[in-house]
């Protein structure tokens, strides 16, 4: 005479066992999928991270080129105002000369780290910046180890403005390498957020098909009583 205990015993075992697999899966994936996803967005952020330090580093050098240009400026400005005493006159011209040393060198540095059409642009400025110094330098070579305010006047008209075009093209250069800062800023924060997005759906699909790979299981093999 057939048991139907054993049938109903042998049933749940199998079922038990079933259940215990399709669970362990589900774990599986989701650990795998967890752990992928912490080794593909440790990835793509220090990707991101090395092109943001990238653009900072252009965004400050740009910013320091435009402070000392601005020093570099005042500097002449105070030649002309000041330099009616000698020992004023060469302390300036020094000033002068070092700030001008360090526009040139930080637009220099971004050589290295920016793009072709940016590179293009900074070898114009440091062209123009030459010239800009070259004209100061030639003014100043018709005086002696100071500067009188006759002569003052007849240079500061002659050169009135005439760092207003660099001037004018150092910051629209400096401000759109910060708008391009602020842009890739904002796109790996997005990027970030939709790999989050899409490994929590990928998390929660996975979650889902378990569960209902875990009810039909359940309902598939339910024990029946026998007659």
């Amino acid at each position: 005479m057939y048991d139907s205990s054993q049938k109903t015993s042998g049933m749940s075992g199998r079922t038990f066992v079933s259940l215990a697999g399709a669970i362990l899966m589900v774990v599986l994936l989701n650990g795998g999928i967890a752990i992928f996803g912490l080794f593909y967005s440790a990835e793509k952020q220090a990707e991101d991270q090395h092109r943001l330090d990238a653009m900072f580093h252009s965004a400050y050098g740009a910013s320091r080129a435009e402070i000392f240009f601005k020093h570099q400026v005042q500097d002449w400005k105070n030649i002309l105002l000041r330099g009616s005493s000698s020992q004023e006159f060469e302390q300036y011209r020094q000033f002068f000369e070092g700030n001008g040393r360090d526009v040139d060198e930080h637009l220099r540095a971004l050589l290295t780290i920016t793009t072709p059409e940016q590179k293009t642009e900074i070898e114009s400025l440091l062209a123009e910046h030459g010239q800009l110094e070259a004209s100061y330098r030639a003014a100043l070579s018709s005086v002696g180890d100071h500067v009188t305010s006759a002569q003052a006047a007849t240079i500061d008209q002659g050169l009135r403005g005439v760092d207003r075009p660099f001037t004018a093209r150092l910051d629209q250069f400096t401000a759109r390498i910060h708008g391009q800062l602020e842009t890739q800023r904002h796109d790996a924060r997005q990027a970030d957020i939709a790999r989050y997005k899409g490994l929590k759906q990928l998390n929660m699909a996975i979650t889902g098909v378990g569960a209902l790979l875990v009810l039909a299981l359940l309902l598939g093999f339910r024990p029946r009583g026998g007659r």
